[in-house]
């Protein structure tokens, strides 16, 4: 049986996020997660990273041998799951230190979940706002995909994700994982730890899949005991 290689989109994607890398992937199968089932385990606000990884783990049977590739909000739940699990993971414009997520309003982060809570983000005066603000116009058609993307979860369940957000981090004693960033990433600012940059800004593994995956070479390597 063919490994198996998680894929954890970020806050309100779906793993279409990982359309333009997968085709470059051989030797796995592949498991896109879907947050939906996991956080309707929950009751706002009552909920933490940590918590809601386990949700993940039991409802996908995640193990040491799996392997998880993470974009933006999908790395920090991975990070958090290999602190649980130990299993090897790829961290793609993401972060485990809520404080380099750039808030729109950054002096009023919560009012990012407040957006989500009563549906504003959904709403179509929010989309062509922020969209309005990107020049790049492949950046943007991505960007809009991801919004429309909102709409397939309920309120709760954003509001959920971004509870999460305001955390302090997740320490962690263990090596540095492999992490892909673009310095120019105006969602999640760049790591403070060693990683690979790729251009592209927050969506550098769809504008820029083959460069991203060069570095996941090694971590995409099956060993012959898996």
């Amino acid at each position: 049986m063919k490994p198996r290689l998680l894929l954890l989109p970020g806050f309100g994607e779906d793993t279409y996020c990982f359309n333009e890398i997968v085709p470059h992937i051989k030797g796995y199968q592949f498991v896109h997660v879907d947050y939906r089932n996991a956080l309707d385990k929950f009751t706002f606000p009552f909920i933490t990273v940590n918590q809601f990884s386990r949700e993940l783990i039991h409802q996908y049977k995640i193990t040491p041998q799996d392997k998880l590739v993470g974009h933006s909000m999908g790395g920090y739940f991975a990070f958090q799951i290999r602190e649980i699990v130990g299993c090897q993971i790829c961290m793609i414009a993401s972060f485990n230190d809520t404080k380099k997520v750039l808030h729109l309003f950054p002096k009023f982060p919560r009012i990012t979940q407040i957006s989500t809570l009563f549906g504003i983000s959904k709403s179509e005066l929010v989309r062509n706002f922020l969209l309005n603000k990107i020049k790049n116009e492949d950046y943007k058609k991505i960007q809009a995909y991801t919004m429309r993307n909102f709409k397939t979860f309920s309120n709760i369940q954003l509001a959920l994700m971004t509870q999460m957000l305001y955390e302090k981090g997740i320490p962690s004693k263990l090596p540095n994982p492999l992490r892909i960033h673009d310095k120019a990433d105006k969602v999640i600012a760049a790591p403070n730890e060693t990683y690979h940059y790729v251009k592209g800004g927050h969506f550098c593994l769809s504008l820029y899949p083959e460069e991203t995956i060069t570095y996941m070479q090694d971590f995409l390597t099956i060993n012959d005991k898996q």
